[in-house]
Parts: C-alpha cells; structure tokens; sequence
C-alpha cells in the first residue's frame, strides 16, 4: 500500500480483513515507512496485524524490507501507485481505490459493507483515574483535562501557501470566526496537528497544543465530546475509532463533480458538512454550530 501517510494507512485497513478472508489464519506484516513512524502506537494490539515492520530508510523500503518482502507468499503492490483513472473519485471510495492501487480489484465482492469501514482497536485509555499511581502511569499524560472539550484538526496539510491545500481546508479566517462562536456558547476548543500550524485565536477558550505528539494528540483528542476537521489523515484515525465527529468536505480535487463525499473520513459517528464551489470556507458556521449543539 502507500504507506508514508497516515490516511493512506487508514484506508488500507480493510485489506487486512480481505487478505484474513481469502487467507485464513495467515501471518501479517503491517509495514510503515519510517517518515510516518509515529502512528505506531494506533495500530498495536489490531488482531488481523502480527508484525508492524518500520521501513529500514526514511521513505522507501532497504535492503531487509526488500528480503522480507520476497519471503513472503503474498505482497500488495509496491512502488507503482499509479491511480486507475485521474478522476477516481468520482467514482469509488477512499477504501476501494487505495486496495485497487495495491493490487486488489475485488475488495468490494470480498468485503461486507461493514468490512470496508477502517476500524481501528482502543488498547489504550484516554484519561487516567486518581487511583492510578504506577511507575509506568505516572509518566503519561494526565489527560483529564481535556474531557468536556471540542477537538479541531484543522488542517489537511502544514503548507498553507499551496493554493490546492488553501482549498481542502478551511482558512485560518473561518476557523477564527467558528472558534469565535465556539467560545460565546462556552466550549472550550483544543487544536492538535503540526507544531508549523499557526494560532487561530487569542480567545481564553481556545488553546494550542504544540508540545505533545502524535500518539498523545490522538488521546487528547479522543477525550474530547467531539472532533472536528477536513479530510486530514488524523481525521481518518478518529473516524476508525468512530469517534463522535464533523467532517468539513469539499471537492477540491480536479473535476471532482459526482461521488462528492469520497474524501470524507469513514465514520459511523460522523457528520459530514459539505462546502460547495470547492472550497471548505463556503461551509457555513452557523451551520456548523446547529451540529455541535445535536452530538453534544
């Protein structure tokens, strides 16, 4: 699969569940390029995944990933992830096109409709209770402070002067008026994503987090009543978690005109809110405020 991002990586779990069907009881390597390494800790404890296998280079397989991979008796694509059709999306899902480009063209007769849905296992708890006190608790993050919160990943990608990425996300403008909204009607609204992304309120009720990572955002993300954001990878994780979430969509892809909710992060627990003319700012905040006020 193409394994160096992480909504890729989400997207890919269903073949997880493909391969256990058309293979029972065989033995999975689950392999991260090293760059995206981080996510790790997502992917523990998954009972379709035997060995996570971190690339040997930075952004490409080395020499034991390579001998690895020839021992193995089934293997996805690598290195020619070339889409089908340039304009995939209008016609298949996130999940159905990341399986066709590892290989795989029959993932929909294989899975259930629910089989195609990314699920991830929570092994690990997002909050800690007064009475725990042991050595290898202690030095965790004390996460409680972040329940009765609403969680933004605000940004699809850290290069806001790229006008494709100005396009995916909402700007910085309509995030300050949301969180403006946001904080009149008394939620406190925590931003995780890159430590590059920058401020989006000088309200009291707005706090920027730059100094946990990545694993630890997740927590601190899923402690919250709800998570909000575009189709950004972190988004597809609180999605394989069903957490409680708004997705911010629009068709920014090229001649993105049918199937318009393909980017959208699979979730059960999900609303999607669609921006028209391709552009995420033309998704109306009052709006947005009606659907905050409905999951919480």
């Amino acid at each position: 699969m193409s394994y160096g991002l992480i909504g890729d990586l989400i997207m890919g779990l269903p073949m997880l569940t493909y391969f256990e069907k058309k293979y029972p009881g065989s033995y999975k390597y689950w392999v991260i390029e090293k760059k995206c390494s981080i996510t790790a800790p997502i992917f523990l404890n998954h009972p379709l995944i035997d060995r996570i296998k971190i690339t040997d280079e930075w952004s490409c397989i080395g020499e034991v990933d390579r001998n690895l991979r020839s021992d193995c008796d089934i293997r996805t694509t690598h290195g020619d992830w070339k889409h089908l059709s340039p304009t995939w999306y209008n016609d298949v899902s996130c999940v159905e096109e990341t399986a066709r480009i590892a290989g795989v063209d029959d993932i929909t007769d294989v899975l259930t409709e629910d089989e195609l849905k990314p699920s991830l296992c929570r092994w690990f708890d997002v909050g800690l209770p007064d009475s725990v006190s042991t050595y290898s608790r202690t030095h965790d993050s004390d996460l409680s402070e972040f329940d009765n919160n609403i969680a933004l990943w605000p940004f699809a990608t850290g290069e806001f002067s790229d006008k494709h990425s100005q396009l995916r996300s909402p700007s910085q403008n309509w995030w300050g008026m949301l969180i403006a909204k946001l904080a009149d009607a008394g939620y406190s609204v925590y931003h995780y994503g890159r430590h590059s992304e920058p401020s989006l309120s000088e309200s009291a009720n707005y706090k920027r987090f730059t100094h946990l990572s990545f694993f630890q955002q997740v927590k601190a993300a899923m402690a919250a009543k709800l998570v909000m954001g575009p189709d950004t990878g972190s988004m597809w994780v609180m999605g394989a978690y069903s957490h409680p979430a708004i997705n911010l969509i629009t068709n920014h892809m090229p001649n993105h005109t049918s199937n318009l909710l393909a980017l959208a992060p699979v979730n059960d627990n999900a609303v999607n809110l669609f921006g028209d003319g391709c552009r995420c700012d033309n998704i109306n905040t009052d709006d947005v405020m009606q659907k905050v006020k409905e999951k919480i």
